[in-house]
């Protein structure tokens, strides 16, 4: 009896303790689950990354390894994040890491920032370490200061996760649900979202661009994104995303290439004389090229996936064309926009699953579109102007069906008849209507 006495307590305990560590074990284990998951993953994506310096692969793998590691801490700690600014940009471009970056940018709402100065006093890794920024809660960086006793050697974003082995770091910037220099919000203001542009300068979007947040795949890696990442890489990130597009391996080093078109042209002026003959010769070969020839080489290009994607494809592209020449012959003032802009971005041509054309025009210059409106122009086209083109804001738009005009936000269609397929012709303004 006595020894049952003694043995039942330690069983008891021991017990207890096999179901502390089982606990534990079944909280924590998918944590190293996922990782070796996600390594074959993130193996898989740097083997279709280009290199073009030694330094590139080791960079590369850091980079998305640390990308991996923010996104286990991110969820574990329920931290509300999406991936931004150049980061965006290769994303929609190629759903991977731009194989030149050298660090990858983040956004977090800016009040979101005191969770993380709160995670930031706890030594959660002996690799990985948030630095939050003692100011962050100033808004503006030329109001900010630097810490380099802290580690602090940066101002814009409000905090970094930083690979202390390897010297690289994921930039987490501030997004603002108000635009700092706005000092009051007018009745009926659509919902907006407010961050830095690439000169630091304060640039809104509509917040449905951003919200609801939705998973997406980057680099073999699941992050948040937002729900309309081309919309805003169109609208607001469309220069960097140039410059990702236009920078390319030259040499052993990464090169952007209007920078090397500079170089190689001032070499070739330097070393010949282009006569003015021979230019008006080329300009005229490449203009009295055929339209259709054109196109068909255009359409070799651009994969499809259904039976009627070549046709829809071919067609887009003729509206395009035939708009080009009458915005020529008319003096129209236009450049592409939104989806058609990603397109060029990313291939430089048509997206193989677009369903129309994206151009923009001065809002001033509506009226030269009401002109031509109310001309035959064509027999195959037409062009319906909103009769509400004036009123700045789609919301306060109508739609006016019996008139076909079955539209709000573009000012404008380019329409095909027959087909209906058509060219959007979105307003741009010279002021920022919320002030």
């Amino acid at each position: 009896m006595r020894c049952y006495q003694v043995l039942l307590p330690i069983l008891f305990g021991l017990i207890l303790v096999m179901a502390l560590i089982f606990n534990n074990y079944e909280e924590h284990s998918f944590f190293h689950i996922k990782i070796n998951h996600g390594n074959i993953s993130i193996e898989q994506a740097l083997q279709k990354l280009p290199t073009c310096t030694q330094d590139d692969g080791p960079r590369q793998r850091a980079l998305l390894y640390a990308l991996q590691q923010w996104t286990y801490f991110a969820q574990q700690h329920n931290i509300r994040y999406w991936i931004a600014y150049k980061t965006l940009a290769s994303y929609v471009q190629h759903h991977s890491l731009s194989p030149h970056d050298l660090d990858i940018d983040l956004f977090i709402m800016a009040q979101d920032t005191s969770q993380l100065a709160e995670l930031s006093q706890f030594n959660f890794s002996l690799i990985y370490e948030l630095k939050v920024h003692p100011q962050w809660f100033i808004v503006g960086e030329t109001k900010r200061s630097y810490f380099y006793s802290e580690g602090i050697d940066f101002i814009a974003p409000n905090a970094r996760f930083i690979n202390r082995k390897d010297d690289i770091h994921l930039d987490i910037w501030p997004m603002y649900d108000y635009h700092p220099n706005q000092t009051r919000i007018q009745r009926n203001s659509k919902p907006i979202l407010t961050e830095y542009d690439k000169n630091y300068n304060w640039v809104s979007s509509p917040k449905q661009w951003t919200f609801p947040l939705q998973e997406c795949l980057f680099s073999g890696i699941k992050v948040w994104c937002p729900a309309e990442p081309e919309k805003l890489v169109a609208n607001i990130y469309e220069e960097i995303s140039f410059e990702l597009a236009s920078t390319q391996c030259i040499d052993g080093s990464w090169v952007k290439l209007h920078e090397h078109t500079s170089a190689e042209t001032k070499t070739t002026m330097n070393s010949q004389t282009i006569s003015t003959a021979q230019i008006t010769k080329a300009q005229t070969t490449t203009i009295t090229l055929n339209d259709n020839d054109l196109i068909k080489k255009a359409l070799k290009h651009i994969p499809k996936c259904t039976p009627n994607d070549r046709s829809r494809q071919r067609r887009l592209l003729t509206n395009l064309q035939v708009w080009s020449h009458l915005a020529e012959q008319y003096n129209l003032q236009y450049w592409i926009t939104y989806g058609t802009l990603v397109g060029y971005v990313q291939r430089r041509g048509l997206l193989p699953h677009d369903l129309d054309v994206d151009v923009i025009m001065m809002s001033d210059d509506t009226p030269q579109l009401i002109k031509l409106s109310q001309s035959n122009i064509s027999s195959d086209y037409e062009i319906k102007v909103q009769p509400q083109w004036y009123i700045v804001n789609e919301t306060h738009r109508s739609y006016f069906r019996e008139q076909g005009i079955h539209f709000v936000a573009p000012n404008a269609r380019f329409i095909h008849r027959k087909t209906s397929q058509h060219v959007d012709i979105f307003p741009a303004h010279d002021f920022n209507p919320l002030y």
